[in-house]
């Protein structure tokens, strides 16, 4: 790790700005304090005060090469007091030559400008508090790089889950679509070929999404019109279908794919299970910077519905809750003959 005060313009006019008020701190003491005439004060403080300009940076070094949990508690307390001898051990002696040769002055003893032990305590204080400060920076720069690590390993994860999602998505729809197929394929020979076409080009949109994307409501609304052409071409005039949709709405965001299991369990439980027309309704709306969609389909009360595996609405939940960081963006109504699904889509994320 670089120093964390010398790399950059801005680290160096603070440690400077931190170093110009422990000089006029000094300043203060003496001639307020103590009742020296502001040129004593002057030249005690700023003799006192140069050699910490230069030990104040080079106190990194020690810091930066003594780590607790390598030296253990007890080493970290040995080599902290041995340095900081040495840091004032210099400090006094480098303060005491500058008052000498840069000042002109014959001071009596090394107590002139200030007691010895004042200088001592300061000394050891300075050392002290510069010491914490260089911990504290490597904590806040080690802490910041877990963080960064462990949101990376979030999104891999998430990203794991997402196409373990997929997986079982894509299967799960073809298995239907392939089961529609086989149905056409020797009552109606002509409607099974075009099914197998718009299957094609469903797959080739499906399996080219990635989940983690999102995708603008006018594509995923128009990938679904695709399938439900598919199914439309089995089930005639017993499915019906009815969009509504505001122009603001269609360059809105959703994820990839997420509408596709709605549709898939409104044809298995509604239009499958029915003799009477099934109606699939969607609506979608802007509200409050979220897209609102609602999806409701009628349904026969007396049939029995097929058992199924879950996988389609709780691959919606997961997906919302991964993706928006969220569980109360999906909510199920059912009543005696009608299923209506109402998503939302916060439009604040970055696709």
């Amino acid at each position: 790790m670089r120093h964390p005060l010398l790399r950059n313009l801005s680290g160096i006019l603070i440690y400077i700005g931190a170093w110009i008020f422990f000089v006029l701190l000094l300043f203060v003491i003496g001639w307020y304090f103590d009742g020296e005439d502001w040129y004593s004060s002057f030249v005690n403080s700023f003799s006192f005060s140069l050699p910490l300009l230069v030990l104040g940076a080079c106190i990194w070094y020690v810091v930066s090469y003594i780590n607790v949990d390598e030296s253990g508690i007890l080493g970290f307390i040995l080599h902290h007091l041995t340095a900081g001898a040495i840091v004032v051990g210099i400090w006094v002696s480098v303060a005491y030559q500058i008052r000498v040769i840069f000042f002109g002055e014959v001071p009596n003893g090394i107590n002139y400008f200030i007691p010895l032990h004042w200088q001592i305590f300061l000394s050891l204080s300075m050392y002290g508090y510069i010491i914490l400060v260089y911990y504290l920076i490597i904590y806040h720069h080690n802490f910041k790089d877990k963080t960064i690590q462990e949101s990376e390993l979030k999104n891999l994860v998430k990203e794991a889950e997402l196409n373990a999602l997929k997986s079982q998505i894509n299967p799960h729809f073809l298995f239907n679509s392939l089961n529609s197929v086989s149905s056409l394929t020797l009552s109606s020979p002509e409607q099974s070929r075009e099914m197998i076409v718009k299957l094609s080009t469903f797959l080739r949109y499906s399996l080219g999404q990635d989940l983690k994307e999102l995708n603008c409501l006018s594509n995923e609304l128009s990938n679904i019109r695709l399938y439900l052409d598919i199914e439309k071409v089995r089930f005639g005039d017993r499915l019906l279908l009815h969009f509504n949709s505001t122009s603001e709405c269609h360059q809105l965001k959703i994820p990839n794919l997420i509408l596709q299991p709605i549709y898939e369990n409104a044809i298995k439980y509604g239009v499958h299970e029915s003799l009477e027309p099934v109606t699939i309704n969607t609506n979608c709306e802007l509200v409050n910077h979220a897209l609102k969609i609602t999806i409701s389909n009628n349904f026969d009360p007396e049939s029995i519905p097929p058992k199924g595996n879950g996988i389609g609405l709780r691959n919606i939940q997961e997906r919302l809750s991964l993706i928006y960081g969220r569980t109360d963006l999906m909510k199920i109504v059912k009543s005696e003959n009608q299923f209506t699904l109402n998503l939302e889509f916060p439009q604040n994320i970055q696709a």
